[in-house]
C-alpha cells in the first residue's frame, strides 16, 4: 500500500513547503480544543482570486465571504458547544478545527493536511521510513467538504488512514464508490436520488422538453449523466445540454453564460434545470435578466434555498423557481444562538471575526455613503459591501459583542440541519465506543477507522426519524420541494412537498404553489404544442418532439396527445378533425313519408277492394260467372291477394326481426297460392275445349285441382322455410352518407330469395303458356285474355324489377320491393276479380245459365266449321258431331 501512498506524500510534502505557510496570516480557520478534535471544510470564502493566472507557486488568497458556509460551519460549532453543554459524552469535551476550502479543491485538500499531521513527518514521508497507515491523525472525524469536487480530492486523501468523513452538502453520485472512498459518508442523498425526484417532479406536471445546464465539475457532469439515464427512463427528452465553469473566476465564464441564455431564448423549452453554483447562477440570472427571459427554473440542492440569489434585484422577473433541497428542519436553540453570535470561551473563530467587521465595522465606504444619503438619496449606490452592512455600523463601540437579526433572517435550514447531523452522528458513534451507562471512558487513543466502523451501524432518532447510514454511505434521508414566491418585494422559500427515499415517491400539495403565470397555473413545457383533441400524434426522430394530424372521417380522439384516433361505433359518426362521435341519424321509409303514404294508399284501396270483391262472390257464389271464374278457386284467389296487400304495409315503417322475416316469405307463399289457382283455371278451361276425348279421358283421371295448389303451395313453403332456417332475412344497418344509418331488412341468402320468386315466375310462365292456347275460347268461359295479361303484368314487373333492386341503395329500396308486390296484386285483381264482379253487379242478364250455353253453341258451330269443314263429309255427318260436341260442353257446363 505504501506504495501508492508515497506518490501523494509527495505531492503533499510539495504543497506545504511552497503553498502553506504556517501561521501564515491568511490562514482561516476556527478552534476549539478539545478532547477528541473534530475536523471540518467549509467554503467560508467563494473563490480563490486570482488563480487562473497563476504563474509560480504563491499563497492562496480567498475572496467573496460565502454567507451559506459560513452558517453551516456555525450549524457545526453549535452542534458540538450544545453536545458539550448538554454533557452528552460524560467526562468528555468534543473539539474542532474548522478550515476554509474557498469552494476549491487544491484549497481544500491544502487544508485535510493539516488533519492527517503530514505536515510533521515530511522528511521521513518522502524518505520512506515511516507507514502513514499506523500514523493518528489530529481529527478523529471530518464534518465535510460542501462541494463534491472538493470532497472527492479530500476523501482519497483521508480514505487512507480510514477517517470517517461525513459531508454536508456533497452529493456526487461517485462518492458513493465504497471502493475508492471507503471512509466517506454523507448527511444528504446522493445525486442519484436527486435526479429520480426531480424526473418525477418533472412528470408529474407533464413537461417532457426540458433544457439542462450543469457546472463543468464531478457534481455538475454527475448530476447531467444521472439525469440523461432518468429522462430516458420516463419519456422525457433533453431540448439542451450546456457546461459553465464551476469557478466564477475562470477566464470566459461570462461569454459562456451569453451563449447560454442565447440558447435559452431559442429553445421552446419552458423549463430548465440548473445544477450550478450560487455565484454562477448569480451571473447567469444577471444575463438572463437583461434579456427580459422567463422560464420556470428548477433548482439543485446547490442553491434551491440560496438567499444570495433571492436577494438578486427583479429576481422576481426571470419567472418561477422550484427546487429540491436537503431537509429544511430547525436546529434546536441556532435561531437564538445566530441572534446573539459570539466566540465562545477559549475558542477562536476567524470567520465570526471576519463577519463582524463586514456587518458593523465603520469602514470609510460605509461613511460616505450615509452622508450621501443625507444629501442627495437619489444619487446613491450601494455597493456589494455595503448591502452587506447593518444599520448598527458606525454606532457601535464593540462589534466583537454587535449583533442583530441579519443571520436569522438569511437562515438556510436545509445545510445547516445536515451539518448538524454530521456531528449528531459522531458524537453517537462516539457515546458507543467510549461510553457504557452514562460513564465514559477517557482513552483517546483509538483509531479513526474504529470510529468509522461505528458510524457505519449507528441509528438514532431526530425529530421521531430513525437516521442511519446505508452501505453506500448515505443517510436515509429525504428532499423537500420548494417553491419560491415573492412576499412583500422580497423572495421567500415555502416548502411545498418532499421525496422519500424509502419508496422512491414524491408528495406535492400542488395548491401551495404561487405560478407567476398570466393564468396562474402551471406552464407546459413541450418541444411542441400538445395536440388538441381531434388529433393525434406523429413522432418524429425525438420521441417529445411530433406533428399533429386531423383524425379522418369516422375517427375521433377525445383528450390531447392521443397517439392514434379512435375508430367511432358503427351507429355514430364523425367529421374529420372531430374529438368525439354524433349518433348517425337513422333513416328508413317512414310513414310520414310522401311516397310511403301513397303507397300506403293503393295497398289500403287495393285491400278494400279485395274485402268488396269477395263479399260479392260469397254472395252470389253459384252463380254461372263465380262458376266460369273458377268457383271456389276465385275465392281462395281472394284470400291470398287479401293477404299479400296487408304484408306490403310490412315493408314501411322502421323494420324489426319479425317483420323482415315474414314479409318476403309471406308474400312468396300468398301469392304462390294466387297463381297456382289461376293455373288450375288455365289448366281447366284448356282441358275442357282444346284437348281431345282419347287425352281428356286419361287427364281427368288424375285431375285433382284441390291437391294440386296444395302441392304447388307447399312446395313453396319449404323453399321459404329452408331459406328462413339457412340465412333468413334480418335487419341491417347500411352507410351511404357518414352522417346518415340506414335500417333496412337485408334479404339474407339471395340464393333463396332468387329461387322463392323464380318459383312464382316458374309458375306464371306456365300460366302464360295455358292462356295462349285458350286465346279462341267462348267468351263466356275465356279467361286467357285476362290470364295473359296478369301474367305478362308480373313477368314485366318482376323481370324490371331485377336491375331496379341491384342497383337501389337507401332507404327507398323497400318501396321497390312494395311496388313490384302492389303492381302484381294489381295485375290479378284487375284481370281476374274486377271483369267477374262487373258482370255480377252492372251485367246481370249476361249472368245466367242460358246465356253461357248460347255462347258454348255459338263456339261449337265455329270449332266443327273448321275442324270438319273438307268436301267428303256430308251434311248430315257433319250436323252429327255439332251435337256430340254441344253435349258434351252441356255436361261440363253442369259440372262447372
Amino acid at each position: 500500500m505504501f506504495g501508492v501512498i508515497r506518490p501523494l506524500c509527495f505531492l503533499c510534502c510539495f504543497i506545504l513547503d511552497s503553498a502553506i505557510p504556517i501561521n501564515s496570516p491568511n490562514d482561516l480557520y476556527a478552534r476549539l480544543q478539545g478532547d477528541i478534535m473534530i475536523g471540518g471544510l467549509f467554503p467560508i470564502h467563494k473563490e480563490i482570486s486570482d488563480l487562473a493566472i497563476c504563474t509560480e507557486p504563491s499563497e492562496l488568497i480567498c475572496t467573496g465571504f460565502d454567507l451559506r458556509g459560513f452558517l453551516r460551519s456555525l450549524g457545526m460549532v453549535h452542534a458540538i458547544e450544545r453536545i458539550n453543554s448538554f454533557n452528552l459524552l460524560p467526562g468528555i469535551k468534543l473539539g474542532y478545527e474548522i478550515y476554509d476550502t474557498c469552494g476549491d479543491a487544491s484549497r481544500g485538500l491544502q487544508e485535510t493536511i493539516r488533519f492527517t499531521g503530514y505536515e510533521e513527518l515530511a522528511y521521513e514521508i518522502l524518505h520512506g521510513m515511516c507507514n502513514v497507515t499506523d500514523l493518528l491523525p489530529l481529527v478523529k472525524a471530518v464534518v465535510g467538504a460542501g462541494y463534491s469536487e472538493v470532497s472527492v480530492a479530500v476523501a482519497r486523501l483521508l480514505g487512507f488512514q480510514l477517517v470517517p468523513q461525513i459531508s454536508y452538502g456533497s452529493t456526487a453520485a461517485i462518492l458513493s464508490d465504497k471502493r475508492r472512498f471507503p471512509s466517506f459518508l454523507r448527511t444528504v442523498p446522493s445525486d442519484v436520488h436527486m435526479t429520480k425526484a426531480l424526473a418525477k417532479l418533472i412528470r408529474i406536471f407533464k413537461w417532457s422538453y426540458v433544457g439542462i445546464i450543469s457546472s463543468d465539475d464531478d457534481y455538475g457532469r454527475s448530476v447531467l449523466e444521472s439525469l440523461s439515464m432518468q429522462f430516458d427512463s420516463k419519456y422525457v427528452c433533453t431540448a439542451f445540454k450546456e457546461k459553465l465553469p464551476a469557478d466564477i473566476s475562470k477566464p470566459g465564464v461570462h461569454v459562456a453564460i451569453k451563449t447560454v441564455t442565447d440558447t435559452i431564448k431559442q429553445s421552446p423549452a419552458e423549463v430548465v434545470i440548473l445544477a450550478l453554483k450560487v455565484p454562477v447562477v448569480m451571473e447567469l440570472f444577471n444575463e438572463i435578466i437583461k434579456k427580459n427571459i422567463t422560464r420556470l427554473w428548477i433548482a439543485t440542492d446547490y442553491w434551491s434555498t440560496s438567499r444570495e440569489v433571492a436577494a438578486m434585484p427583479d429576481i422576481d422577473s426571470v419567472g418561477n423557481i422550484l427546487g429540491l433541497s436537503f431537509k429544511n428542519i430547525e436546529v434546536p436553540g441556532f435561531r437564538i444562538y445566530l441572534r446573539n453570535l459570539t466566540v465562545g470561551p477559549n475558542a477562536t473563530n476567524v470567520f465570526i471575526e471576519e463577519y463582524k467587521r463586514l456587518r458593523f465595522e465603520c469602514t470609510d465606504e460605509y461613511k460616505e455613503y450615509k452622508h450621501c444619503l443625507k444629501a442627495s438619496p437619489r444619487n446613491c449606490t450601494k455597493s456589494q459591501s455595503l448591502k452587506f452592512k447593518s444599520p448598527l455600523a458606525c454606532s457601535t463601540e464593540n462589534i466583537a459583542l454587535a449583533s442583530d437579526d441579519y443571520l436569522d433572517k438569511n437562515i438556510e435550514l436545509d445545510g445547516t440541519y445536515s451539518a448538524y447531523l454530521s456531528v449528531t452522528a459522531i458524537a453517537k458513534a462516539l457515546n458507543n465506543i467510549l461510553c457504557s451507562n452514562g460513564i465514559c471512558n477517557h482513552n483517546m487513543t483509538f483509531a479513526p477507522w474504529q470510529l468509522l466502523k461505528e458510524l457505519k451501524k449507528i441509528e438514532f432518532y431526530d425529530y421521531d426519524e430513525k437516521i442511519f447510514f446505508t452501505d453506500d454511505g448515505n443517510a436515509n434521508i429525504g428532499y423537500d420541494v420548494v417553491s419560491w414566491y415573492t412576499v412583500n418585494g422580497s423572495m421567500e422559500f415555502h416548502v411545498v412537498g418532499n421525496y422519500e427515499l424509502s419508496n422512491g415517491s414524491i408528495y406535492l400539495n400542488k395548491s401551495l404553489i404561487i405560478w407567476n403565470t398570466e393564468d396562474k397555473k402551471a406552464p407546459s413545457s413541450l418541444c411542441t404544442k400538445p395536440c388538441i383533441p381531434g388529433q393525434y400524434k406523429i413522432h418524429s426522430d425525438v420521441h417529445c418532439c411530433y406533428n399533429c394530424s386531423d383524425c379522418a372521417e369516422g375517427y375521433y380522439s377525445e383528450s390531447y396527445d392521443m397517439t392514434e384516433c379512435k375508430k367511432c361505433p358503427y351507429d355514430q359518426w364523425s367529421n374529420k378533425g372531430s374529438a368525439y362521435c354524433e349518433n348517425r341519424t337513422i333513416e328508413y321509409l317512414e310513414w310520414t313519408n310522401p311516397f310511403a303514404v301513397v303507397l300506403c294508399g293503393f295497398a289500403l284501396i287495393g285491400f278494400v277492394i279485395v274485402v268488396i270483391v269477395g263479399i260479392g262472390f260469397l254472395q252470389h257464389v253459384a252463380s254461372p260467372a263465380v262458376k266460369a271464374a273458377g268457383g271456389i278457386y276465385i275465392c281462395v284467389m281472394n284470400f291470398s291477394l287479401l293477404i299479400s296487400f296487408a304484408n306490403s304495409i310490412l315493408f314501411i315503417g322502421e323494420p324489426r326481426n319479425v317483420s323482415c322475416k315474414i314479409r318476403q316469405p309471406l308474400f312468396g307463399v300468398s301469392f304462390t297460392l294466387c297463381v297456382s289457382c289461376i293455373l288450375i283455371k288455365s289448366f281447366r278451361i284448356v282441358l275442357a275445349f282444346e284437348m281431345g276425348n282419347k287425352f281428356q279421358h286419361s287427364i281427368r283421371i288424375t285431375y285433382q285441382p284441390a291437391i294440386v295448389v296444395i302441392v304447388l303451395t307447399a312446395f313453396q313453403v319449404c323453399i321459404c322455410t329452408l331459406w328462413l332456417l339457412l340465412r333468413g332475412p334480418c335487419i341491417k344497418n347500411i352507410v351511404l352518407i357518414p352522417q346518415t344509418l340506414i335500417v333496412q331488412c337485408d334479404e339474407g341468402s339471395t340464393i333463396g330469395y332468387a329461387i322463392m320468386l323464380g318459383y312464382i315466375g316458374f309458375l306464371a310462365f306456365v300460366c302464360f303458356v295455358l292462356a295462349y292456347r285458350g286465346r279462341n275460347l267462348p267468351d263466356k268461359y275465356n279467361e286467357s285474355r285476362c290470364i295473359t295479361f296478369s301474367m305478362l303484368i308480373y313477368l314485366f314487373v318482376w323481370f324490371a324489377f331485377i336491375p331496379v333492386y341491384v342497383t337501389t341503395n337507401g332507404m327507398y329500396l323497400p318501396a321497390v320491393e312494395m311496388v313490384a308486390i302492389l303492381a302484381s296484386n294489381y295485375g290479378v285483381l284487375g284481370s281476374h276479380l274486377i271483369p267477374t264482379c262487373y258482370i255480377i253487379f252492372f251485367k246481370k242478364d249476361n249472368n245466367k245459365r242460358e246465356k253461357y250455353l248460347e255462347s258454348i253453341q255459338s263456339f261449337s258451330k265455329v270449332k266443327c266449321a273448321v275442324d270438319y269443314h273438307v268436301p267428303e263429309i256430308s251434311r248430315s255427318q257433319y250436323q252429327a258431331k255439332q251435337l256430340c260436341f254441344v253435349h258434351r260442353m252441356r255436361k261440363r257446363c253442369k259440372s262447372v
